[in-house]
């Protein structure tokens, strides 16, 4: 299954209704479809999304929206996912998903969250409303139909009488119970650098992120990692933090980001990274984008979606409609940023740090405040 938008109202942390597409809304030339695949008829969907903003702005937010939107579709139980805390201090969210199955039908799912007191000291979440409709592609004559649903039959009501279902697992679970979404999702590791995933690395990887290792190995008897430098004896670990004594942090996430992005270039599912560049150089962010974007490597259409503090990543990007600038205004806002930099004149890049979008850039008052703190307390902190 392919998700083509999601979107939520009433979640406390964003200021207003948020929308995040997956398809491309730019008109597509052969010269940059690699970066997409197409779904069916003229519509494609985006390889790579990049959430985009500066510190505290909402991307850890607006990437943890998609992971429970993911899950939710899955069937997952609501007070079971992970990343259910974007719901933190909501009474009473909308969301709304529109995804495509290998069918050839269209469904757009309609739910209703509602929080309600477990005991005295937590609350739960629940399923007050929840409606799915369901057309044909054969129907889809523009990319508006994706969206318009008005004259649709209704496929699925949610009974909450009914004893089958939980009342924390969504509808959904009867279209993707036996055609889930693959869900590879990093958020959480963000700031927990250690090796995810135990086997026997590919020597290729291992080359690509450290030229001096020889090989990781791990053996399934004793649950033992051997690492092995060139011209090096052996080292055997008996867990996996104790890598972290030998290997870089940069090999480490490398490890784990690629592994998982093979993964989903064989399932042609989701890969979710906050803070992409954190312990990367810019061409191994740089590799990484292009094997997403290169359909031979990619061939079953697998999309990753992260955050970046790197906006001269975005250079890379030759279209715009993949990339959405988080600001935090009296809430978390999430705009495509082909919808706000009309000139092609400038590059992503300096628009974005040079504050031309308005809010992507810490203030200049900010900066000429920091630096007199910072010279009128020279002498005092050199006191203590």
């Amino acid at each position: 299954m392919k998700i083509l938008k999601i979107s939520a109202d009433g979640l406390m942390l964003f200021n207003d209704k948020v929308s995040i597409d997956f398809f491309a809304e730019q008109r597509v030339i052969k010269d940059n479809s690699d970066m997409l695949s197409n779904i069916f008829k003229n519509v494609y969907t985006n390889n790579v999304i990049s959430v985009v903003g500066i510190n505290a702005s909402g991307k850890t937010s607006v990437l943890k929206l998609i992971s429970f939107a993911l899950e939710l579709i899955n069937g997952q139980s609501l007070n079971n996912i992970v990343n259910r805390d974007v719901l933190t201090d909501s009474k009473k969210v909308n969301i709304e998903v529109i995804f495509y199955d290998d069918n050839n039908n269209l469904y757009k799912l309609q739910s209703e969250i509602i929080s309600v007191r477990n005991n005295e000291i937590d609350n739960r979440f629940i399923f007050g409303a929840e409606k799915i409709w369901k057309k044909s592609i054969s129907k889809i004559q523009s990319k508006k139909d994706i969206m318009s649903y008005e004259n649709t039959d209704l496929f699925k009501e949610r009974d909450n009488t009914a004893e089958f279902l939980s009342d924390d697992v969504s509808i959904a679970i009867a279209i993707s119970k036996n055609n889930k979404i693959f869900v590879r999702d990093l958020l959480n590791y963000t700031n927990m650098n250690m090796l995810r995933l135990i086997g026997n690395y590919p020597h290729e990887l291992i080359k690509f992120l450290d030229p001096s290792i020889e090989s990781i190995t791990f053996d399934k008897n004793n649950s033992e990692i051997k690492l092995k430098f060139y011209g090096k004896d052996a080292i055997s670990l008996s867990d996996p933090l104790q890598c972290e004594k030998y290997l870089s942090s940069g090999t480490v996430k490398g490890l784990n980001v690629f592994l998982n992005a093979m993964m989903v270039f064989n399932k042609g599912g989701y890969l979710l990274v906050d803070e992409l560049e954190n312990h990367f150089n810019r061409e191994i962010v740089a590799t990484l984008y292009r094997f997403f974007t290169n359909p031979i490597v990619n061939k079953m259409g697998a999309t990753i979606i992260f955050s970046t503090h790197y906006s001269e990543l975005l250079d890379e990007f030759e279209r715009s409609d993949n990339i959405y600038i988080v600001r935090n205004k009296n809430g978390i806002s999430a705009e495509k940023l082909c919808n706000l930099l009309k000139r092609n004149d400038i590059k992503k890049s300096e628009a974005f740090k040079s504050g031309y979008l308005e809010g992507t850039a810490p203030l200049y008052e900010s900066y000429i405040d920091l630096k007199e703190v910072i010279i009128n307390s020279r002498t005092e902190l050199g006191v203590h």
